[in-house]
């Protein structure tokens, strides 16, 4: 492997010490920079240097050309701070203890930062951090503490649990070894004040993910902050005016700028949400998978699930305003490239573009990340490193890569020690001696809930939490991954062999709970295949504050013989809510009962005539159609295209005109 990895399992204290010293006395071989640049859920389909002719990312393929450009590396942990403290402390979820979202990383968990500063480097952070909880503010005041909160790990012997705790340090302050910090939070809103725009600072919730958008994604979304002064931009400004101040100076230095976009809200400041026209943007080619033999934990996704509800032009336009978005953020990267160059440090300096995880973007008729997967829309992530001198312009690597291997690898080639106890190996021999080979398998730890294992070929997801269908894809045949082989017969092998994998894994890298994902993996699934839809198969806007619609229940299979379930309708709008989200609803017991429902048949009810009650306001009303037992309090919900127990249909709009009701009518949307 040329480097060896004991190398990097080796390191002390002293000698990290000594490279300090070194640093600061001259060293007679001066080391390079590092220049790291990430984005937050940018999948790999936007980008030019990955085949997208249309998109306009010029600075981001730049990198490529100059560089090179990695085709399989995938994050080791989902979704963002898990995959961050991978990327940033060369360890897998289960070593660095950030196994979900807003888990705090522990103080004697050296990263990145930490690692610079004691060899002596002048290091900065700008940008998302993530992994310090207290990061969302305010605008999610139904969570405990008023936004600001962290989980905490409660002790469990048979898996991780966590709790609510009050407080985290946020994004607001320098930590982990960086001492220069420009956050998206108090850091950004002191911007806008200084440059006129305290009036957003006091009437909004501006800051980190929440960048104004006009509505939500389901609509034409973009930011109302001016391109000028977007969160991306100000993140840019802060890192050029990092870049500037080491002109002068002979100290290496090592940058992170991480931008919160193109993250959702999809709202890109204009122009750039009509940078492409919707008759430019193709959808994916899997965007109409019917999703038949894969988990039912997909289907009942109703956040991401949108093929049922979302028109093809909705899909269209929430790609191309993420197109947009990313060549927004490709002029900021510009920008930072430029502030580089006129520093005189470009030929010294390790650039890296990358991104925390992907995006489904249309792809199985999914948006935004999808826990109940390992698709390759998430876990492949785009990687550019240019190193002159060091990396031949034009490099391609196609060998499996994890983002636990990039740490040692960037301080290999920066002549750092690395800290002990890293999971990750240096892939510079990739670079260094074209070696075809780095790994032969790599691994993504969803939160806790399922574990994919990648190879050359085949792609094995166990989803073991809540025990549903794994999924097994051949990456040869079947790229775009639509067919699952999990329940074939034919490919029982290559299940006991990647299961064989997954077991190793966990062994050697001393998961706490292997013993409970191991006996769940021994288990068949719980959940069975979805079997029961509802369909509106009329409607009619009657005048006045009525409407009346009729709908069926399409019964693939037989439901349960022996509870009837009551047949309800929701009309949903956060913002008129009385029940949640949750404005007004109609209730009624099937005929025939579910439980003289037979496999194959279909069962009308109707006509329903609503009456529309006067706290229902103008707007589009999210209708959800479903099954309960009032009286025992049960659902089916294992057995419907739905998440819970209902099934998203369509969309009502209703337009008023003072308080009168002047329109009504429905889009339905059906799972294919």
């Amino acid at each position: 492997m040329g480097v060896s990895r004991r190398r990097f399992l080796t390191t002390t204290a002293a000698a990290l010490a000594g490279a300090a010293a070194r640093a600061e006395s001259g060293p007679a071989k001066r080391r390079l920079n590092l220049l790291w640049i990430m984005t937050d859920q940018q999948p790999v389909s936007t980008l030019g240097a990955y085949g997208n002719e249309r998109t306009k990312t010029p600075h981001m393929d730049r990198l490529a050309a100059e560089g090179a450009r990695f085709d399989r590396l995938h994050i080791a942990a989902f979704p963002c701070s898990p995959s961050r403290a991978c990327f940033l402390t060369g360890r897998y979820g289960h070593r660095h203890g950030v196994t979900q979202n807003d888990v705090p990383l522990a103080d004697d968990v050296p990263c990145l930062g930490d690692v610079l500063k004691s060899a002596g480097y002048r290091t900065g952070y700008i940008g998302k951090w993530h992994l310090s909880g207290n990061m969302y503010r305010g605008h999610e005041r139904h969570k405990p503490f008023d936004g600001r909160w962290y989980w905490k790990r409660v002790e469990d012997a048979g898996t991780y649990r966590y709790e609510h705790a009050e407080g985290g340090t946020g994004e607001d302050a320098p930590q982990h070894g960086f001492d220069r910090w420009a956050g998206g939070w108090k850091h950004y809103r002191q911007y806008l004040r200084e440059v006129g725009l305290g009036e957003l600072v006091d009437t909004t919730n501006v800051g980190n993910h929440n960048d104004l958008p006009s509505g939500p994604d389901a609509t034409h979304a973009y930011s109302k902050l001016p391109e000028e002064h977007h969160m991306a931009a100000f993140s840019a400004q802060e890192a050029a005016a990092f870049l500037s101040e080491q002109e002068d100076s002979d100290r290496p230095f090592g940058l992170v700028v991480s931008f919160y976009g193109p993250h959702l809200p999809v709202a890109p400041p204009k122009p750039w949400d009509t940078l492409h026209d919707l008759d430019e943007v193709p959808l994916p080619p899997n965007h109409r998978d019917d999703l038949e033999g894969k988990p039912v934990g997909q289907r009942t996704n109703r956040r991401c699930y949108r093929l049922p509800q979302w028109s093809e032009e909705q899909f269209r336009d929430y790609v191309r305003r993420y197109w947009g978005y990313c060549s927004y953020l490709d002029q900021q990267v510009g920008r930072i490239l430029d502030a580089l160059e006129a520093a005189g440090k470009a030929d010294d300096t390790i650039v890296l573009f990358t991104s925390d995880h992907g995006d489904m973007a249309a792809a199985h008729g999914f948006v935004y990340k999808l826990c109940w997967c390992g698709y390759d829309e998430l876990l492949r992530v785009p990687f550019l490193l240019r190193c002159p001198g060091r990396i031949h312009a034009g490099t391609t690597c196609d060998a499996l890569v994890s983002s636990v291997d990039v740490l040692p690898s960037l301080l290999d080639m920066m002549d750092v020690p690395a800290p002990a106890g890293l999971d990750g190996r240096s892939f510079t021999p990739l670079l260094d001696t074209q070696a075809q080979a780095h790994r032969d398998v790599v691994f993504c730890n969803s939160m806790e809930r399922n574990l994919t294992a990648v190879t050359d070929r085949w792609k094995y997801v166990l989803n073991w939490q809540q025990r549903d269908l794994d999924e097994l894809y051949d990456l040869e045949e079947d790229p775009l991954e639509l067919t699952n082989l999990a329940c074939k017969d034919a490919h029982k092998p290559t299940v006991e062999a990647m299961r064989g994998r997954i077991a190793a894994w966990l062994e050697g890298t001393a998961h706490p709970y292997r013993k409970t994902i191991l006996e769940a993996m021994a288990k068949e699934p719980e959940r069975r295949v979805v079997d029961l839809w509802p369909e509106v198969t009329d409607f009619k806007y009657l005048g006045g504050h009525e409407f009346e619609y009729r709908y069926v229940w399409h019964a693939i299979e037989a439901p349960p013989d022996d509870m009837p379930y009551w047949s309800f309708t929701h009309f949903a709008n956060r913002a008129y809510g009385k029940d949640g989200d949750i404005v007004f609803r109609d209730t009624r017991w099937p005929d025939p009962p579910t439980t003289e429902w037979a496999a194959g048949q279909d069962h009308a009810l109707g006509p329903v005539r609503i009456h529309i009650p006067d706290h229902a306001g103008p707007g589009a009303y999210q209708v959800r159609i479903g099954l309960w037992n009032p009286e025992k309090r049960a659902q089916p919900g294992h057995l419907l295209r739905g998440q819970g127990n209902s099934v998203i249909v369509g969309e009502l709009t209703i337009a008023r005109d003072g308080g009168e009701v002047t329109e009504v009518a429905f889009r339905r949307g059906t799972p294919k």
